[in-house]
């Protein structure tokens, strides 16, 4: 991951990791955490797509295609792999199969079960998703970040 802006992100989330695994206090809070946690992991994935794309049109883009992107940009809650692919192709169909070929399955399927508990979570539902779990989906997730960004050069 090369984008400051990203970076500064990550090591924001990685330290609420770090806090959450010391943590040594009830349960029940440590899970509230955890929500919160996973919501914040939903908002550093829309940030990131949002920071690579943009960050690849400024220099190259006219100052109303630039602010075309960034409106477009704008409304891209909760991306779901597919999403995401279908943005990428909106630039280069060739950056859209390589993406899709160098993500693995498991990569996919930690994005997709932690937006399901983004959702259970953020519309008042119930989640079983545990600190560790999330650890996974996490460095899965900063694993297909990092992939994007190689990708959109």
């Amino acid at each position: 991951m090369n984008n400051p802006l990203l970076l500064d992100e990550k090591k924001l989330i990685d330290n609420l990791f770090r806090q959450i695994t010391e943590f040594d206090g009830d349960p029940y809070i440590e899970s509230l955490l955890t929500y919160y946690l996973c919501v914040r992991v939903s908002g550093f994935v829309e940030t990131c797509v949002r920071g690579i794309l943009v960050a690849y049109s400024t220099p190259r883009a006219q100052d109303h295609v630039h602010a075309f992107v960034v409106s477009k940009l704008e409304r891209f809650p909760n991306p779901t792999f597919d999403q995401i692919c279908k943005t990428i192709a909106d630039y280069s169909d060739q950056w859209n199969r390589d993406f899709k070929n160098r993500i693995p399955d498991r990569v996919r399927g930690s994005l997709r079960s932690m937006n399901v508990n983004r959702n259970q979570i953020a519309h008042g539902g119930t989640s079983t998703i545990t600190i560790g779990q999330l650890q996974q989906y996490y460095q899965d997730i900063i694993l297909l970040i990092t992939e994007l960004e190689a990708v959109c050069q």
